[in-house]
């Protein structure tokens, strides 16, 4: 698209998220494509309202809670007929650092036709309407790419140690060791390396191996000591290892969070 010229080579690309519930009127979904210094909002949407006929499609973001990020060009969707996907587009300049981005406030904008569901006839008149969203969130796992590594211990000492962080944590909430890899795999989008995710329902302890390339090509390595409290919860030891500090301390945060 012509709008998006200018945003460089993808570096990655997110499953998709539902912003509405399923049974909504109109239903929303996004994927956010990740660009060296920008995001791009791809959201698919589908209306279920058969009297209906949408036009001129877009989704507002409030960019207010969301530091650094500017919205720098929107593509609508002209036409959403029943049952018919459409798709709109928004293109946003994101912070250089890496770490969670919270849009509280989006909103879906159009204009409604009504349609004569017997013949199919769309009648002129038109209201502009909106539709509130969910939340929507770019966290850190946006930003990796799940990389296997085949010996992760080589991998670990030929990456420089300099920007090392350390961090001991008790998950009261946590039941298990299992719940609490996956939790972690699911937070950070690394890959597990030499079959780590695969825990044992009744493990004591465990040591989890992770990896990943964030964006700029930044190798980063995450190791998780984990351990069953002895009253509740999971103790875990947690070690990163990155080419960037920068990143390592954003890894940190997400696991904290």
């Amino acid at each position: 698209m012509p709008e998006f010229a200018h945003v460089g080579q993808l570096f990655n690309s997110s499953a998709s998220v539902d912003l509405t519930e399923d049974e909504a009127e109109y239903c929303v979904a996004v994927v956010k494509h990740i660009f060296p210094e920008h995001i791009i909002f791809q959201f698919t949407i589908k209306n279920t309202m058969e009297e209906q006929q949408l036009e001129d499609v877009e989704v507002h973001m409030d960019m207010g809670d969301a530091p650094g990020c500017v919205v720098e060009a929107r593509v609508k969707a002209d036409v959403i007929k029943y049952g018919q996907p459409g798709v709109a587009f928004a293109c946003v300049k994101r912070p250089q650092a890496i770490g969670s981005v919270f849009i509280k406030a989006s909103k879906l904008l159009f204009k409604m036709k009504e349609v004569d569901s017997n013949t199919g006839e769309v009648y002129e008149e038109e209201a502009e309407e909106e539709y509130p969203l969910d939340e929507l969130e770019v966290s850190t796992s946006d930003y990796c790419k799940a990389t296997d590594v085949a010996d992760f211990r080589r991998t670990w000492e030929a990456t420089t140690a300099d920007n090392d962080l350390t961090e001991e944590f008790r998950l009261e909430r946590q039941k298990s060791i299992a719940d609490t890899v996956q939790a972690l795999v699911t937070a950070l989008g690394m890959e597990p390396c030499e079959k780590s995710a695969t825990v044992s329902a009744a493990a004591r302890t465990h040591r989890l191996l992770l990896a990943g390339v964030f964006i700029g090509g930044k190798q980063t390595l995450v190791r998780a000591d984990l351990r069953m409290a002895q009253t509740a919860g999971v103790e875990m030891k947690v070690m990163i290892r990155s080419d960037d500090l920068e990143i390592s301390e954003a890894v940190l945060e997400a696991i904290s969070s």
